[in-house]
Parts: C-alpha cells; structure tokens; sequence
C-alpha cells in the first residue's frame, strides 16, 4: 500500500463544527478535554477514524434523534496516528453529534499543545502553554480529521487558572468563575477552516496596542508578551 494512502483518513464521516473545552495543567504539563462535533455521515459505516497521537481517549459516544451510542471498543494505531471508535453498529448516513473525552500532555517538543518556558522579571522560571498545528499537530491536542481538506468551524473553550490569559483566533465571547480558583473562557466561534488554522495561548500575558487608520477604517493592532517586555 503507497504510503500516501497509508495515513490518510476515510471519507465517509465528515466534521461540520467542533466544540472543544480544554482545561491546561501548567503545573503538572498535562491537559484534558472534551468535544462534542457535529459530524455529517456521508457513507453507512460502523466505525469513525479521527487524527490522534499522545492523546488518551476515555470515551466516545454518538448521539443522534435524541437517542446515544456508546463506542464499544476504543484502537489506536501508532503508526497511522489515528484512532478507531467502533460503536459495533451500522451508522446509518446523516448528520450526528460525536462526543469525546481526552486527556494529553503539555509537550516539551514545540508542537501540539506545549510548554513554554521563560524567565519573569524577578528571575524565576516560569511557563505557558502554546499551540503549533501546522502543518499535521493538531491531532496532539485533541482528536480530530487533521487534514487540510475536511474543513470545519471551531467554538473553543478554555478552562485556566483565574491569574492567567487565554488568547485564540477570535476575540472572547464570555468569561465566568468555573471553581475555585479557575475561569472558563469562551472564543467566539471561528469561521470555517483547516485543523492547522487553529491556535491559543495561555500564560501570564500582558497586552500593547493601537489603532491603525487606514483607508478602509480603524484596525486594531495588538501584540501580548510575558510580563516586563511590553
């Protein structure tokens, strides 16, 4: 088998929107999730084949007419970088929710969802956690078809410590106390687009900014940093 077929994913499931809450641990470089995507079966099929690799998948149930499956066995394959969620039954084409839930490790490899580690102003060592999809990454911080071809929306929620930024594609949409000590922050949802267009940020940040006038109207222009460098 060419190896270009080897890795690619099937075709008859395609993603439609994801919506995707992680919740970072910066102090024990671990993270965990949960996903709920509206998924379009193109074809009849018993098993649906996502994108991961150093991810644990605890779970995954299909939900449709306001009945649920649970998958009943759960395979990775290491090589292909991929997951099989078999649900033992024939799911009939259509649209669908697919829930999962996930655990991963904050990477020190500078892909996927990572540490960064930096120096504060008073000398400490300090870290964040950032994001590099491209080009075939984003598998490592949550399951997903991460090809460029099956585009989808994306609704990210990020649930961190209450002293630190969250920062994504898009500006945020709400933001409220979820447990002692934490925030949950929620990104208005992004436009149609590839797994590899996806990104966030989430440390001790700090922002400098301005307006720019242009000929089609005010741009705002902004960079965040770790603290000291504004």
């Amino acid at each position: 088998m060419p190896a270009t077929e080897a890795v690619v994913l099937p075709t008859s499931v395609r993603p439609v929107k994801y919506r995707i809450e992680l919740h970072p641990d910066l102090e024990r470089f671990k993270f965990r999730g949960v996903e709920s995507i509206a998924i379009e079966v193109v074809e009849a099929t018993p098993i649906i084949v996502l994108n991961a690799v150093e991810l644990q998948v605890e779970s995954a149930s299909l939900h449709r007419d306001g009945s649920a499956t649970t998958a009943t066995q759960i395979t990775f394959d290491e090589g292909r970088q991929a997951v099989t969620l078999d649900f033992g039954d024939t799911i009939a084409p259509g649209p669908a929710t697919l829930d999962v839930s996930f655990s991963g490790e904050l990477n020190d490899k500078l892909h996927g969802f990572y540490r960064s580690q930096y120096t504060s102003p008073d000398g400490q060592q300090r870290y964040l956690a950032a994001t590099q999809f491209e080009a075939t990454d984003a598998r490592r911080a949550f399951p997903c078809w991460d090809e460029p071809a099956h585009k989808a929306s994306f609704e990210v929620t990020l649930v961190i410590p209450s002293r630190l930024v969250a920062i994504s594609n898009t500006p945020i949409v709400q933001e409220a106390p979820a447990g002692t000590g934490l925030k949950s922050v929620r990104f208005v949802e992004m436009p149609v687009m590839s797994t590899y267009l996806l990104a966030f940020v989430v440390g001790d940040l700090t922002y400098t900014g301005s307006q720019y006038v242009g000929a089609n109207g005010a741009t705002r222009v902004g960079v965040w940093t770790t603290p000291g460098k504004t």
